[in-house]
């Protein structure tokens, strides 16, 4: 074997390298990828839970509901409390859009996070808290949520609790108590 067989061989072999290394690099960066979705995501969950929770706490649960059914009572203190349940919303809301746009949120997640805000503003408490907050917001996604409040019309929605209620009695097995009955 010349020397020249021998270039053109260590030629061939480190072309095969190369590529072998570039294949590995793709999956490396694709499984990192999926990664820091899933990662997000879970940060996403995470903020949505612990937020839920918090709400559901007696006196912010109150708030929530009056001030999402817009009832005109709110007390200077209640006000303030709405507006900051809203304000922790709304961020978090534009972060799922920036999220979204920069790539990180893919369009199952988006679609999901659309259809939660068309829920929320179907309420008129919290469409007012948008007319009131969105100018401390990024204007593509404070176009984008009044594009969204704009397209979704305003419900006073049937009582959730009594809903809720039905749909358990329809499933026959769980008998639904009266509000402050014992716990049997």
């Amino acid at each position: 074997m010349s020397l020249e067989d021998i270039f053109y061989l260590s030629q061939s072999v480190a072309s095969v390298a190369v590529v072998g290394s570039l294949i590995y690099l793709g999956l490396q960066v694709r499984s990192t990828e999926r990664s820091q979705r899933a990662i997000m995501q879970q940060g996403r969950a995470d903020r949505t839970s612990h937020g839920s929770i918090a709400i559901a706490s007696p006196e912010l649960a109150r708030v929530f509901h009056k001030g999402s059914a817009g009832h005109a009572d709110l007390t200077r203190e209640e006000f303030t409390q709405w507006m900051m349940i809203c304000r922790a919303l709304f961020l978090s809301a534009e972060d799922s859009f920036l999220q979204h746009q920069a790539g990180q949120l893919d369009r199952k997640a988006f679609d999901s996070y659309v259809a939660g805000v068309r829920f929320l503003m179907k309420s008129p408490g919290m469409r007012a808290a948008w007319k009131l907050s969105a100018g401390q917001f990024g204007s593509d996604f404070g176009d984008f949520v009044t594009a969204l409040v704009e397209q979704t019309p305003v419900a006073q929605g049937p009582d959730a609790y009594a809903q809720w209620q039905q749909l358990v009695r329809a499933q026959g097995s769980v008998p639904v108590h009266p509000a402050g009955a014992g716990d049997g």
